[in-house]
């Protein structure tokens, strides 16, 4: 399984908060389009800077071998691009995306929009109790 996950601002989170479905047509336009500068555009304007790498050694502590840690198979899960405002993220299973990525994002004060690869899963990930992935 693999999870795209945004970094989205505080306003944006609010005013679009019950258009899930309207957000994920627009996160899959602009990875289908990612060289049009429109796009690009509004994904930075709708987006925030989160260092997913620096939460990463936050949450796994300040190992200095981290980078080998994420992709050692006894973790068996990768991020595998990061940018300044979004991830990709690999599991095996979505319990192991709730264990070592859902559950985790939720403690952070950030506000992020999740899209499985295959459009099956995705929704918000906040750090309020009540809100939860959609599906």
């Amino acid at each position: 399984m693999q999870f795209a996950v945004y970094a989205v601002k505080r306003e944006v989170t609010e005013k679009y908060y019950y258009k899930v479905d309207l957000l994920k047509r627009f996160f899959e336009e602009c990875h289908n389009f990612s060289n049009s500068p429109i796009y690009m555009n509004q994904l930075d304007y709708i987006t925030t800077h989160f260092s997913f790498y620096d939460w990463l050694k936050k949450i796994h502590g300040n190992h200095r071998d981290l980078e080998e840690r994420l992709f050692d198979c006894e973790i068996n899960y990768d991020i595998l691009d990061g940018k300044n405002c979004c991830c990709l993220f690999q599991c095996d299973s979505l319990w192991q995306a709730e264990r070592v990525l859902f559950q985790p994002l939720r403690m952070c004060d950030q506000t992020f929009f999740i899209i499985e690869e295959s459009g099956e899963h995705y929704g918000w990930i906040s750090p309020l109790i009540s809100q939860r992935l959609l599906s």
